[in-house]
């Protein structure tokens, strides 16, 4: 199980895990042998996880897991967000706060692909709430990932590298288009936030990874992209681990559990998605790890500050001596 966001930001303390009732995941914390990990978002793991090069290189494998064809080109996520100045900051919301149709994404695409077209560069979008640009030369950058930038300043989340001067200014371009897009004067009147900028990041080409996992079960594009790649099998996540586990499919499995992102502070609807969870997979997945349909449960939980590694087999049910612990005990 790979859940991003099991831990809340650690300057909140232990007040955000009051409360909650989470025997199966405190069992896998407590019972598992337990390793300590940085922060890291859910595309950083799985950079790591598929053994990408520096650079999270990650948007070609989200443009396949969209239904995209990312040929021999360098692609580029070009995510829509809206900038919010702060005092003397920009603040990022990203698409989830936006609600972009499908008839506003094409026509701010149709207005970048006008504007840049001289530039050799395109921009797509498979889906509204996520849009790509290709360029036929490699893009020399180190990035942020859209979900690392959500709620927070940009100024020192910039591209940085030796192309970044230019797309620095492909940033500052669109700004301005879209800014000026009748599409954003429309939302603003609806009382919308407007699609005032492109958060670039994710440069990279497609190939051929190393496999995995057997089977990953997940929503997101990227865990879905990347496992095509590899020659594993990708499914929809299912509203319960019960699925998995009347698969019937042997091998090794991923599952990828989102919760609410923790950037925004919304911290009711995080508490409740956790709950669900726990009822829904740790403890359907830790009991079938009891009655031997599993061999093994590792807990991949992230966090922004640190998160942990839990791998738990069945003869570790006997580690009575290692008591369970609540999740707040883990998040300082």
């Amino acid at each position: 199980m790979l859940v991003p966001d099991l831990f809340w930001p650690a300057a909140a303390g232990d007040e955000p895990y009051r409360g909650l009732a989470l025997p199966a995941l405190e069992t896998l914390l407590g019972r598992g042998r337990r390793v300590r990990n940085p922060g890291a978002s859910l595309e950083r793991w799985l950079a790591g996880h598929y053994r990408l090069a520096d650079g999270l290189p990650l948007a070609p494998f989200s443009l396949r897991g969209d239904g995209g064809e990312p040929g021999a080109d360098c692609w580029m996520r070009a995510d829509p967000v809206h900038l919010k100045l702060h005092g003397d900051r920009l603040i990022l919301a990203d698409a989830s706060r936006l609600a972009v149709t499908p008839d506003e994404a094409r026509e701010f695409v149709a207005a970048l692909n006008s504007h840049f077209a001289g530039d050799g560069i395109s921009f797509v979008a498979p889906r509204p709430q996520r849009w790509y640009v290709r360029t036929a030369n490699d893009a020399r950058l180190h990035t942020t990932p859209t979900s690392e930038a959500a709620g927070r300043s940009i100024e020192a989340l910039m591209p940085r590298g030796d192309d970044s001067a230019r797309w620095r200014r492909v940033i500052n371009e669109a700004q301005m288009l879209l800014h000026e897009h009748p599409g954003n004067e429309a939302r603003e009147q609806d009382g919308r936030p407007a699609v005032n900028s492109i958060w670039i990041w994710g440069a990279g080409r497609a190939g051929r990874l190393a496999p995995a996992c057997d089977v990953l079960w997940a929503d997101d594009t990227v865990a879905a992209g990347l496992a095509a790649a590899s020659g594993g099998t990708a499914r929809p996540l299912p509203a319960s681990g019960a699925s998995l586990l009347e698969s019937g499919s042997g091998g090794t499995h991923l599952a990828v559990l989102s919760l609410p992102a923790t950037a925004y502070g919304e911290l009711a609807d995080w508490r409740e998605a956790l709950a669900t969870l726990e009822r829904s997979w740790a403890a359907v997945l830790l009991g079938g790890l009891w009655n031997a349909a599993l061999e093994s449960l590792t807990l991949h939980g992230l966090g922004p500050d640190h998160g942990y590694t839990s791998v738990l087999t069945r003869r570790d049910r006997l580690r009575l001596w290692r008591t369970r612990r609540p999740l707040r005990a883990y998040a300082a």
